[in-house]
């Protein structure tokens, strides 16, 4: 069945493509903050991680897990949008990537590693203390925006298999939010 530009799927599709592309863009930010460029310890990344610390990737340990981390964030928004283009009656395959409670379970495990390492005050917080930290608020900001099309997709056209998909755009914003601290503590 044909569908107009602006139908809710393809609106949800593109948010979540966003998603995918923010975190993108977090990933390359984290590169360029922590990556290597020759730097045996006199600038900021040599006095936060030093390179004792770094992993084989050539990045400090924190930051490569986290490069890590992001990168099977976005493969995983990647499989999301496949979920979200189908349709409840659709047939898929057994052997077809899904997000399940696997994954929202390891996302949540993320979320509380990081949680761990960054102190968050109860208070508001304007992004901007590092661009690295506002890119992890933007990306929070659209992952919410994909997260409620989700909801309003499922709403619409009943496909239950969709629903884990929103459970894990939810457990993403809040990982993002304290990505952004953590980042706006490391490099603001």
């Amino acid at each position: 069945m044909r569908r107009p530009k602006d139908d809710i799927a393809f609106e949800t599709l593109g948010a979540v493509d966003e998603a995918q592309v923010t975190i993108g863009v977090c990933r390359s930010l984290l590169e360029q903050e922590f990556g290597t460029d020759g730097a045996d310890g006199g600038d900021r990344r040599g006095r936060l991680f030093g390179k004792a610390h770094r992993g084989d990737s050539g990045l400090p340990r924190l930051p490569a897990r986290l490069n890590d981390e992001l990168s099977r964030i976005q493969n995983d928004l990647l499989i999301a949008g496949g979920i979200l283009s189908s349709s409840p009656g659709d047939v898929v395959p057994e052997t077809m990537p899904t997000i399940g409670d696997a994954e929202i379970d390891i996302l949540a495990g993320v979320f509380t590693y990081w949680r761990g390492r960054v102190h968050i005050a109860p208070r508001f917080f304007i992004a901007g203390d590092s661009r690295l930290g506002a890119e992890f608020d933007r990306a929070r900001t659209v992952i919410r925006r994909a997260e409620r099309q989700t909801v309003r997709l499922i709403r619409e056209r009943g496909n239950t298999r969709q629903i884990p998909v929103s459970q894990y755009l939810n457990q993403l914003s809040d990982l993002c939010f304290v990505l952004a601290r953590w980042a706006d503590a490391e490099t603001g």
